[in-house]
């Protein structure tokens, strides 16, 4: 799902729920204060064992651009102010299509992000097309702790992957097991993929796919309308994603 079209459902809440201040200057953070200390920026960190191809894409693209990342190393990227996209990464893909594809297809933990002109930041874990690795996603700079909302400024983590059903798997050309779809990408059909006439919270109910990913990773987004425990809002101008 895109993050975009989830913003305007959960900011309400989050608003409501932060305490009042008597200071008229303790309201939103204003666009210049959020990037005081830089420009929007996503450090991604391979904690995994082997190479992995970093691919990050704004929502609307089907396919990224890529960058190699040797294990325990990491890079950073630099993104639009304004940006709304999501990251991922992949093992054993070099040269491949698929590693430049965000997700549809070839499936892909992905980290999605929302830099508003506000300076509010929403950011999740999605599962909703399927998973690959382990992976967190932290704000470097946590300001907003201070108003002691558990949803804001919080770590979001999975870091032991839901066990995949064998008909869901997907594999490499050397047989290594390369991802694992969702309900959605797997049937390809309204009710799995919450569209047509399940397009609303009240159609698209959990499902047995979808449960276990939320049994699993509590903070990801298992399917399209999983927004409540599974978005987050910031400040920070900078954000970490670790695979593995």
């Amino acid at each position: 799902m895109l993050l975009k079209s989830i913003v305007a459902l959960i900011t309400a809440g989050l608003v409501a729920a932060a305490p009042a201040s008597n200071s008229s200057s303790a309201g939103s953070p204003s666009y210049e204060t959020t990037y005081a200390a830089g420009p929007p920026t996503v450090i991604v960190k391979n904690q995994c064992s082997k190479k992995l191809t970093v691919g990050h894409s704004v929502d609307v693209d089907y396919y990224g651009e890529t960058t190699e990342v040797a294990p325990g190393d990491s890079v950073t990227l630099t993104i639009p102010m304004n940006w709304s996209g999501r990251v991922w990464g992949r093992e054993n893909c070099s040269g491949k299509e698929d590693c430049y594809k965000s997700g549809m297809t070839s499936p892909a933990s992905l980290a999605e992000f929302h830099f508003m002109d506000s300076g509010k930041v929403f950011y999740d874990i999605s599962f909703v097309n399927g998973f690959n690795l382990p992976i967190v996603v932290e704000p470097v700079n946590k300001i907003d702790l201070k108003h002691g909302d558990a949803s804001l400024c919080r770590t979001s983590t999975c870091t032991n992957l839901p066990t995949c059903p064998t008909e869901f798997q997907t594999f490499d050309d050397e047989g290594n097991f390369a991802g694992c779809k969702s309900a959605c990408t797997h049937f390809k059909t309204d009710e799995y993929c919450c569209t047509g006439d399940y397009y609303s919270t009240e159609a698209c109910s959990t499902y047995s796919w979808a449960s276990d990913v939320k049994a699993a990773c509590p903070d990801v987004y298992s399917y399209a309308f999983d927004d409540v425990n599974s978005a987050f809002m910031c400040t920070s101008n900078a954000y970490t994603v670790t695979f593995c």
